[in-house]
């Protein structure tokens, strides 16, 4: 009965967070695009990184926390309204 009870949360939990797409761009000090930059919730492998126009676009549960990546730049982390 435990290893039903188990399968029943791992399957079915995740279902009943709410999550919506968060779209955006990721531009340098200039307002250039940043091809490739990481984008990635916090705490999780869930994650994309930015087109060749500095956009990108991901599913994100509710009250999450981007953190935006690119070598030779800061990290930066922004909740998502």
């Amino acid at each position: 009965m435990k290893r039903l009870f188990y399968i029943f949360a791992v399957v079915l939990l995740p279902m009943m967070v709410q999550a919506k797409v968060v779209t955006g761009q990721v531009l340098d000090l200039n307002g250039e695009p940043i091809i490739g930059a990481n984008v990635v919730v916090k705490g999780t492998t869930a994650g994309t990184i930015t087109d060749i126009d500095g956009n990108y676009s991901l599913e994100v549960p509710e009250n999450a926390t981007l953190v935006f990546s690119y070598l030779g730049m800061a990290t930066q982390e922004l909740p998502v309204a």
